[in-house]
């Protein structure tokens, strides 16, 4: 499988045995992994150094070609911005990696919030939780979790 799924959950539950959330169900005892961690940053393309330096050069050098080299220029800082922006990203994610290679990428802003999320499904790896756990990423709230914190076992953060 090999694969990074990034999703925005909205119903997330864990019922003995089964974590589900939108349309998807996966087996506790099929996760090899939770983990909380911000995305890994994209690789630069160093071609565009090069491409922006010949855009330059060809721009000066050669007036044919001087829309070409704008071209390039332009393109290159383009990407640079495109890049910048992209590796600026603030959310943390819930890696849910399962046995298969798959991997559930879960969304959220708050990190302390997902720590606790990761508590509370390894409890309920290791013990078995039969009650059903309502897990909010939106609104960062824990209903009926099992590590008691908060007011009536309810965590909000």
């Amino acid at each position: 499988m090999d694969t990074v799924k990034k999703i925005n959950v909205n119903n997330f539950k864990i019922e003995k045995n089964i974590l589900s959330f939108n349309n998807s169900m996966v087996q506790i005892s099929n996760i090899s992994q939770v983990g909380v961690a911000s995305p890994p940053k994209k690789p630069f393309n160093g071609t565009v150094i090069a491409a922006i330096v010949f855009g330059l050069l060809m721009s000066m050098i050669a007036p044919a070609l001087q829309m070409v080299g704008v071209i390039l220029v332009l393109g290159g800082i383009g990407y640079i911005i495109l890049y910048i922006s992209s590796n600026s990203n603030e959310d943390i994610y819930l890696n849910i990696s399962l046995n298969s290679g798959g991997v559930y990428s879960i969304i959220c802003k708050d990190k302390d919030f997902l720590k606790e999320v990761m508590q509370v499904i390894e409890y309920c790896i290791n013990n078995h939780y039969n009650q059903i756990v309502s897990i909010d990423f939106n609104e960062c709230n824990i209903s009926n979790s099992p590590i008691i914190s908060g007011n009536n076992n309810k965590v909000s953060l």
